[in-house]
């Protein structure tokens, strides 16, 4: 979770001399390094580019879908329909969504319900990234602007597309407007973007929106808690127990290994800051953390680095 500016926090750590390591910052990338670092994408995907990646492909299809008649539509794009608006836990036990539209082509329908810009947008979302932006299948959710949502891709753009889709069908809403949880709170890792994001500078916007990425990245095979990751971030493992319930504590041991103040807090905070540090501070981590820079490089990247700018390979372009 994203909070906005220092505050106090509990962090269990062994005190000791740290070596001629930086100083920390509270974020491991500043606005700064976020603009600047080589390979930033710097605009997002034109409306024409994407309705040519909408034009769908496979078999004909006619179809009925929530309401709707889709007649000789392209069956993937009609699976992206169906996909967007499957309800998620926020909704257990409501009925399924139904339009009421004279569209029988899926662009037509999504523009319909969504707008001429934020439709082809939000199906574009989940066609490339496997993210769902849809606020009508969460519970607390407001309707994206087609501003928000060409930041959210152009950040995308700034990681690998060969990461995508971390996990498909994964929800990325903007919490009801007007909602929230205090001016401290800017998004978490659900992903769930609250208004504070809305008053932060571009770079700031980009910087919070990937470090929540950053999360997602860990969940598939847990490595922000792997006993590799643990090892390499300077981390320890421990049981506890509350209420006769046992739960695992961690523990940072060599917090010369950080590489901020809030990825002091816990694995995953420091996990999703060292993603940020390798992706637009990537010749300080290299220099400073190797074994974390390593560790993203071969567990997260796959091999894609970001120093000089002829490391960005055009499938990344």
């Amino acid at each position: 979770m994203i909070f906005r500016g220092p505050f106090f926090i509990l962090i269990l750590l062994l005190t000791f001399q740290v070596s001629a390591a930086p100083a920390l910052e509270w974020w491991a990338a500043s606005a700064t390094d976020v603009m600047q670092a080589p390979c930033k994408t710097q605009r997002p995907p034109s409306p024409d580019s994407i309705l040519t990646a909408l034009q769908g492909s496979g078999l004909l299809v006619t179809k009925k879908v929530n309401g709707i008649t889709f007649k000789n539509e392209k069956a993937d794009l009609v699976q992206f329909f169906t996909d967007l608006h499957k309800l998620d836990l926020s909704l257990r036990d409501k009925p399924e969504l139904n339009f009421s539209s004279n569209c029988d082509k899926v662009l037509c329908a999504v523009k319909e319900i969504y707008g001429n810009t934020e439709g082809p947008q939000l199906l574009y979302l989940l066609k490339t990234f496997g993210f769902n932006g849809s606020h009508l299948r969460s519970k607390y959710a407001s309707a994206w602007h087609s501003d928000e949502l060409n930041e959210i891709l152009q950040a995308l753009f700034d990681y690998p597309l060969s990461l995508y889709p971390v996990s498909y069908n994964k929800r990325l809403v903007h919490f009801t407007r007007g909602m929230g949880f205090g001016p401290m709170v800017i998004a978490n890792a659900s992903i769930e973007i609250f208004d504070p994001w809305n008053d932060l500078s571009f770079p700031e916007r980009q910087q919070t929106f990937l470090h929540e990425l950053g999360h997602t990245l860990s969940y598939k095979s847990k490595l922000d808690v792997s006993e590799e990751w643990l090892k390499v971030a300077g981390w320890k493992a421990y049981k506890a127990q509350k209420n006769k319930i046992s739960y695992t504590q961690y523990q940072l041991i060599d917090p010369s290994k950080a590489v901020s103040e809030y990825g002091m807090e816990n694995p995953s905070e420091d996990f999703a800051e060292t993603v940020v540090a390798y992706r637009f501070t990537g010749a300080k981590l290299k220099t400073h953390q190797p074994h974390k820079y390593s560790f993203m490089k071969n567990k997260v990247f796959y091999g894609q680095e970001y120093l000089p700018e002829t490391q960005c390979s055009l499938s990344f372009r």
